[in-house]
């Protein structure tokens, strides 16, 4: 069975946007050339939250305006609903799980 390319959210505080009333939200599954899309817009991007704008509007075609306007909770729903669409982190040869090693001295 093959996973639904698109995920609808039903944001719980509509947004109004370009004189339109949002409720929903459609997130698509990435493809390379989104993930190429995000890579660039995320080029010297730090902070965690800028990156979640810019793959939530990235994947939900929405401009960062509107991203910046969803409630915390909306924006929440929608980025776990793209964490989703990536595999998760594999273990290390120990077991562990990947992170970076600490200095040594």
């Amino acid at each position: 069975m093959t996973a639904s390319r698109y995920s609808a959210i039903t944001l719980s505080q509509p947004i109004s946007w370009e004189g339109n009333t949002v409720t929903e939200v459609t997130v698509k599954k990435p493809k390379v050339k989104d993930l190429k899309a995000m890579q660039a817009a995320l080029d010297g991007v730090v902070d965690q939250l800028e990156q979640g704008i810019v793959m939530a509007a990235t994947l939900t075609g929405l401009p960062r305006d509107a991203i910046e306007e969803l409630d915390t909770e909306d924006f929440t729903a929608i980025s776990e609903v793209i964490a989703g669409f990536f595999p998760r982190g594999r273990a290390s040869a120990n077991g562990d799980p990947s992170s970076p090693k600490p200095p040594t001295g």
